[in-house]
């Protein structure tokens, strides 16, 4: 549970602390005035990066050259203090726990988020990079060494490739980082396999919940393992390596690794067809929400809780929809979301958070 953030020279703040307590609250305000700001802090606290389409050195709030978010967490009965700094000259990215200095998404098994927003929408529109990193914090959120494997795999492929942008060069310069990035992929491609179907699974009997249609399906798509492949961490080491052969002729022409995780995609499927081609806005963005029910609901059967967050989300669905997601939230410990107005019945007033955001407050959005 998130207990205390404090953001500093962040978006649009100069400094906010907020603390944000258990049960449900909502930030109400009205447009541009910082409360999508603020979950986008939470989130990049637990994810290690912003929640929309923009780059760190856009989140420095004007003027300032830098920020810095500290939060403090508890989990399990353990209280974790959290803090990522980032320098604008310098595009430095120093993130904490307890103060020692951590890799990136150290952070995501101790604060998993799971946030709803219309731009959740770009998970079936949007480009495979944005699949991959959705995928890759849902694994770092349950199975913590996957942030680690990640970083290794990154820092192996750019030494892969900067040999092969050379041009000249031995075959066995090339073998001990085959071997490498072999080992360390397979991992990944193996964790991702085996969260992306848990995931999926969950997702459909959102799916069907939520529209009473179906079946969802997807795939895992890769060119370093066969269609459909086994989860097995020493299969998937030897697909990929059959793979790097296969490709190393292309490889050397056009002189980068064009086959890996870091190649990866996921696609869905409605009836059969695919949902980026074929299927209607409104079937997509349902799809893109029973993706983040299966994503809570992934973590609600792990040891850490997740937080939610909603950013506006209530503007984009229907009335069936939107209780479907409050059910959802009713069974979280901690839940924070966005609205221009906000009426309840059993809703508190909390008090200003700031001069144009006000907050209420209540432990079940149920009692009526």
């Amino acid at each position: 549970m998130l207990e205390r953030i404090t953001l500093r020279y962040f978006r649009n703040y100069e400094e906010l602390e907020f603390c944000p307590g258990e049960g449900f609250i909502v930030l109400v305000g009205r447009n541009g005035t910082g409360k999508s700001n603020l979950l986008e802090g939470i989130h990049y606290l637990g994810a290690g990066y912003p929640c929309r389409q923009a780059h760190d050195e856009a989140m420095v709030r004007f003027g300032a050259d830098f920020f810095v978010i500290r939060g403090c967490v508890l989990q399990q009965g353990l209280r974790y203090d959290l803090e990522i700094a980032y320098q604008l000259e310098s595009r430095r990215k120093i993130i904490k726990i307890n103060g020692k200095r951590c890799m990136p998404g150290a952070c995501a098994a101790i604060l998993p988020v799971v946030i709803f927003s219309p731009a959740d929408l770009l998970l079936i529109q949007g480009a495979p990079m944005l699949r991959r990193r959705f995928l890759d914090l849902v694994v770092m959120q349950s199975r913590p060494q996957h942030a680690a494997d990640l970083r290794d795999y990154g820092s192996i492929l750019n030494q892969r490739n900067n040999l092969l942008r050379q041009g000249i060069y031995q075959q066995a310069q090339l073998a001990p980082w085959d071997e490498q990035l072999t080992g360390v992929g397979a991992r990944i491609i193996s964790r991702r396999l085996s969260v992306f179907r848990t995931l999926l699974s969950l997702s459909r009997e959102a799916f069907a919940s939520l529209s009473g249609r179906g079946p969802l399906d997807g795939d895992y798509v890769s060119q370093a393992i066969p269609p459909r492949a086994e989860e097995d961490e020493d299969f998937c080491r030897r697909a990929f390596r059959e793979a790097l052969e296969r490709r190393r002729g292309l490889d050397e022409r056009l002189r980068m690794t064009t086959t890996g995780p870091h190649r990866d995609d996921l696609r869905f499927f409605l009836n059969g067809h695919e949902a980026q081609l074929y299927c209607s806005q409104g079937e997509q963005r349902l799809i893109a929400l029973s993706l983040k029910l299966g994503h809570s609901r992934l973590l609600s059967g792990t040891p850490s809780e997740p937080l939610l967050l909603l950013d506006d989300v209530f503007s984009e669905l229907d009335a069936v929809h939107r209780e479907r997601v409050l059910q959802e939230m009713a069974m979280c410990r901690q839940a924070i979301a966005t609205a221009a107005s906000f009426a309840r019945p059993g809703a508190a007033p909390a008090g200003p958070l700031t001069a144009d955001i006000e907050l209420f407050r209540t432990p079940s959005m149920f009692e009526a």
